[in-house]
């Protein structure tokens, strides 16, 4: 495995990388290549406190000072600069987000920023090579006077010139709730929430702002982002017991299209709180996973 080291940098901002990621439109991955690894450290400032207002006022329940999802909107930049990188291989736009981790591993200053360690695993390419086995994998530790404060793990699938997932035709099965699982709450998801979480999280992918931008990526309609699900399911269990997040984990499943409506479904065990986000009518989950609370 070949590893690519770079020299800390003080991360970019996400607007001109995303007028940059246009230029890797024109990459062609018609290579055949052995699993590498990029590596490349960051510098960037603390989080406004403008900006963790409103991440707070746009999902109204997080007990978190800094949510742990915000750090998420962090990494992805780290992801942007990644992609950007000549040895990263694709083209930046239209990587699918599969999954997510995050975790806090000790209290957070906010009047600090960060230094990021930041780490992409590019997976063997080649002919013979499926293309569902294409998921670079992000991994972004976030430090704080040297010691490791969040890590965050994410995984994109690349998708090679397929097409978006097409709903079934086949009837949907009676919905019934495994054992502890109980509904908890809907969210009516207007057709703006993708611009309006985007001017929040700085996540300005096409795909979530409109029609017009949407369809070059085979929607006809934007799709909301999967961690505006992931932080809004945060606020609602850290709403409902009072404690911060210190741990939280997401697979998307399918694409929710704006406008939508949705339903949250939890079960809680222990200390750990799973989740689920289905279609109106329940046929579907959308994306699942689970949150660990802090102990008081």
């Amino acid at each position: 495995m070949e590893t690519v080291n770079h020299p800390i940098d003080h991360l970019p901002a996400m607007p001109g990388m995303l007028a940059k990621s246009l230029l890797t439109l024109n990459r062609v991955d018609n290579v055949e290549a052995d699993k590498s690894e990029l590596h490349q450290q960051f510098l960037i400032e603390a989080v406004s406190d403008r900006q963790r207002r409103n991440y707070h006022r746009i999902f109204d329940g997080f007990v978190s000072e800094l949510p742990l999802a915000l750090f998420y909107c962090m990494a992805q930049r780290t992801h942007l600069a990644q992609m950007l990188d000549p040895q990263f291989p694709w083209p930046a736009p239209g990587l699918v987000h599969v999954n997510n981790s995050l975790q806090q591993h000790h209290p957070i200053d906010l009047s600090q920023g960060f230094r990021l360690d930041a780490k992409v695993t590019i997976p063997a390419r080649g002919p013979d090579v499926s293309p569902r086995r294409l998921r670079p994998q992000f991994t972004v530790q976030f430090f704080q006077d040297d010691t490791l404060v969040v890590t965050c793990k994410s995984t994109y699938q690349v998708m090679k010139g397929q097409a978006p997932e097409r709903p079934s035709k086949k009837p949907a099965k009676v919905f019934e709730p495994a054992p502890g699982w109980f509904h908890h709450c809907h969210w009516q998801l207007g057709s703006g929430m993708g611009r309006r979480y985007a001017r929040v999280s700085g996540d300005f992918n096409p795909i979530h702002l409109h029609p017009m931008t949407s369809r070059w990526f085979g929607f006809k309609k934007p799709i909301i982002h999967g961690m505006y699900m992931m932080a809004r399911a945060q606020a609602e269990i850290e709403k409902r017991h009072g404690r911060a997040a210190t741990q939280i984990d997401v697979t998307f499943k399918r694409p929710v299209v704006l406008p939508a409506r949705v339903q949250l479904w939890l079960c809680e065990e222990d200390d750990q709180h799973r989740y689920e986000v289905r279609s109106a009518d329940h046929a579907h989950a959308q994306l699942d996973g689970k949150v660990v609370l802090s102990a008081d």
